[in-house]
């Protein structure tokens, strides 16, 4: 989808208006932050072989309509909604660019913990498109999993991008919160996640 940056809000509250959400506005203001200078510095970082500007921009999109689908965003204009809007935009750069060994074992061990021999994929896959729902499930059950030792083994690796071990661990207890209020209503983290990726832009055939 080529529609410039300056269309984004709009397109995204045209679509939305047919869906059942239950308040479209805290998207929007994330949304405006998303595409007023907050990501550029991110989108800087990742060399061009890799997903485009759209594309991580459509996926960080798609994340926070996903989290609002789920009712677990925070009020639009407070800290915690920017530090949800950061999250997002950080720490996708944080796996696409660090170079950190704890950072890269993170993301690796969660991929793989997937099993069927699909985490090579997904990876390719994540740095292809950037967010996608299969690498944010997979590290969402890696950090369930992980100790507090190997937790603050990962803030040199976060510290660069400008981000924490606690910045990660509230966007994965969104995750989490989100994945279970899908399936209490017989859906899957995937199945929103899709939709909404499509209707974003940068989104892949």
């Amino acid at each position: 989808m080529s529609t410039p940056s300056t269309c984004f809000h709009a397109e995204f509250q045209k679509r939305t208006s047919f869906s059942k959400l239950p308040d479209p506005l805290p998207v929007c203001v994330l949304l405006s932050s998303l595409l007023i200078g907050t990501i550029n510095p991110v989108l800087a970082q990742v060399p061009d072989h890799r997903a485009t500007p759209s594309g991580l921009v459509g996926a960080s999109m798609a994340v926070l309509a996903t989290l609002q689908d789920a009712d677990v965003l925070p009020p639009e204009d407070t800290p915690d909604a920017n530090r949800v809007i950061k999250a997002v935009i950080q720490f996708q750069s944080v796996f696409l660019k660090s170079s950190d060994p704890a950072v890269q074992l993170l993301l690796t061990h969660a991929l793989a913990a997937q099993g069927g021999g699909s985490g090579e994929e997904t990876l390719l896959r994540f740095h292809s498109t950037g967010w996608t729902s299969d690498v944010l499930e997979a590290l969402s059950a890696q950090w369930i999993a992980m100790g507090i030792d190997q937790r603050d083994r990962l803030t040199p690796g976060f510290r660069q991008f400008n981000v924490s071990p606690a910045d990660f661990n509230h966007f994965m207890e969104l995750v989490a919160k989100a994945r279970t209020t899908f399936m209490q209503r017989e859906q899957t983290l995937h199945q929103v996640f899709a939709q909404r990726r499509h209707e974003m832009p940068g989104r892949t055939p």
